[in-house]
């Protein structure tokens, strides 16, 4: 099973577009794959799983608050957890027998934020969540908020892949900075090394200045950086308005862009 987190400390990185399109095209390209909303603003939920996720408040039906409870209550069996876990997944769209898989999230997970810290189960939580799933998955995708919580750090302990998107500009290289060294700390504390880490820039602009930057990230950050920077496109919410099927009929120069890009990241991921 791969791990992919996708984290950033900037808001506005496109992190939650790109990790709810690569979970598409992953679950396209045959792959089971789960995704797994580690944002307490929902938007992965809400590009998704609006429809089925909410009750008709607004209040989260299921999902990730209802497995913090029951994975926090004292002296839970882990069959009991297992249930739990089945009870509060959503499958999105089944593809050939495969798919995609979501575990919801909203406002109410962050009530739980310290308890994570306070119980010292911030190291384990994915990896003992994942211990628990009744089905075989080859892919989890994690979309992590712009800002350092208990779960943005359970996704980077429980992650074997990180890949950090990032706006060409003055403020999107402080953000990378920023990511890194936390990645540099949780590195120190797991003791174990990540299968990859990509910088993958997003949103680029047609700009002098957005393509001096992009410049600056490849020669500060090397390997590190994707091969295929994503372009800004009206394109991009529109594929996540039209689900799976905006990357099966990827018809307009703007979106075989981005599919492109999707391909590059699965082959790097992958194949090395």
């Amino acid at each position: 099973m791969t791990t992919i987190c996708f984290i950033s400390m900037k808001g506005g990185t496109g992190k939650t577009t790109l990790s709810v399109l690569f979970s598409y095209y992953l679950a396209l390209e045959g792959l089971r794959v789960l995704l797994i909303d580690m944002d307490p603003q929902g938007n992965a939920t809400i590009s998704v799983a609006e429809d089925r996720a909410f009750d008709e408040n607004g209040f989260l039906k299921l999902g990730m608050p209802y497995i913090l409870e029951g994975f926090l209550t004292p002296r839970m069996d882990s069959e009991r957890l297992s249930e739990i876990l089945e009870k509060n997944l959503l499958r999105v769209e089944p593809v050939d027998g495969k798919g995609l898989w979501i575990i919801p999230n909203f406002l109410e997970a962050h009530k739980y934020d310290l308890h994570l810290v306070s119980n010292h189960a911030v190291p384990v939580f994915i990896k003992e969540i994942l211990s628990l799933l009744s089905f075989d998955v080859d892919v989890v995708v994690m979309d992590c908020p712009p800002y350092l919580s208990a779960l943005s750090y359970s996704a980077l302990y429980g992650s074997s892949v990180i890949i950090i998107p990032a706006e060409a500009s003055k403020f999107g290289l402080v953000g990378i900075e920023l990511i890194l060294s936390v990645v540099e700390e949780v590195l120190r504390r797991r003791g174990e090394a990540y299968k990859d880490i990509v910088i993958q820039p997003n949103r680029i602009r047609n700009t002098k200045s957005c393509y001096f930057y992009l410049e600056v990230m490849k020669e500060k950050y090397g390997n590190f950086i994707s091969e295929k920077p994503i372009k800004e496109t009206v394109e991009v919410p529109k594929m996540l308005r039209d689900g799976m099927g905006a990357l099966l009929s990827a018809s307009s120069s703007q979106r075989l862009h981005t599919v492109e890009a999707l391909s590059w990241l699965k082959r790097r991921i992958f194949t090395g």
